[in-house]
Parts: structure tokens; C-alpha cells; sequence
């Protein structure tokens, strides 16, 4: 069976730290399977949406930045998993800038491709799990319940048993509903 793309987007500014872990795992996991890419948002240059409504006509974002590289990864890839940190009780800027961005892809064109994402929090996760839900909703993602980490200091989630047993989840239900049903 030929490998799929499968992307992942992180949003956290550090890349040795807790979101980075767990996001590791998976692709640990999945590496057999698919042929992995690995995204940190820091690493992009992302302006925020300015509302302009250019994509409304012409179906693409009228700004000129490094979103534009990413929107080529995001059609050429079967599994899209978005990994954050939690901050003030949602989503990283770099990741909700990442999300705003993709408003224009809502209208179908990621549609069949599966969705999750990985969320590390201290304690509370606030609205973090609804963006994300509400986000793979929006863009017509096949979704896959995601994973909570909790952690705070550096290394803090590798000691979270539950948050790892989920990336196991994680990892089966991709592997079943990519390979049995599409």
C-alpha cells in the first residue's frame, strides 16, 4: 500500500518542549505508515488575516507570506494533526493565526482528509478544545478525537500516563480509519 503525506502543525514556540513531545510520539508512531512532515509555526513567517475578503472572490488568500508554502502541504496531505500549547486558555497566536488564514479552505477543499490535535495545557484548557474541534469542523475534516497532555514545566507531560495512552488511541484510530474505510 502506498504511503500517505500526513502533516503536522505545531504551534508552540518551543521545539524541545512538552507539545513537542507528545506531537513526537505520534509521529513515532505513524512513521511506518506515512511519509511525515514536520511544521513549527515559529519557523513561518504568518501575518494575521486582515479581513480584506479576497478569498471570498478568488478562492485564495491575498496575502503574500510563507501561508502560502503551507497551503500547498495542506492539499497534499491525507492526515493533518495541529499540535498547541494552551495559553491564556486557548490555542497559541502562531496556531490561531495558522487557523484564521485557512478560512478560505472551509468550503470543502480538505474535505476526506482526517483531522485531530494534540492540546498541553497546565490545568485548564478553556475554549483550546472547542477552536480546535470547531476548526476541523469548519474546514469539512474527517475528525479524530484528540489528545490532552498535561504539563507545565518542560518534560511535565512525559510523565502524563493518560496523555500517553491517548497518542496510542490516536495513532489506532488514524491507522483504522485511513487504511479500513478510505
Amino acid at each position: 500500500m502506498e504511503k500517505k503525506k500526513a502533516l503536522f502543525i505545531i504551534g508552540s514556540p518551543r521545539k524541545d518542549g512538552n507539545t513537542a513531545f507528545l506531537t513526537d510520539k505520534l509521529i513515532d508512531s505513524l512513521n511506518d505508515k506515512y511519509i511525515i512532515e514536520r511544521i513549527f509555526l515559529t519557523d513561518y513567517n504568518i501575518s494575521p488575516c486582515k479581513e480584506c475578503y479576497y478569498c471570498m472572490d478568488k478562492d485564495e488568500c491575498s496575502i503574500d507570506d510563507d501561508m502560502q508554502q503551507l497551503y500547498i502541504k495542506l492539499n497534499e496531505s491525507k492526515l493533518i494533526i495541529l499540535s498547541s500549547p494552551i495559553f491564556m486558555g486557548g490555542v497559541s497566536a502562531r496556531m490561531k493565526a495558522f487557523m484564521e488564514r485557512t478560512w478560505h479552505l472551509r468550503r470543502g477543499q480538505l474535505m476526506g482528509k482526517t483531522g485531530s490535535y494534540i492540546l498541553v495545557g497546565r490545568r485548564d484548557f478553556g475554549s483550546g478544545i472547542n477552536e480546535m474541534e470547531e476548526y476541523l469542523s469548519r474546514l469539512k475534516l474527517n475528525k479524530v478525537p484528540g489528545v490532552l497532555g498535561f504539563g507545565f514545566r518542560k518534560g511535565d507531560v512525559s510523565q502524563d500516563d493518560e496523555a500517553l495512552k491517548s497518542i496510542d488511541r490516536l495513532c489506532k484510530q488514524i491507522l483504522n480509519f485511513n487504511y479500513n474505510i478510505n
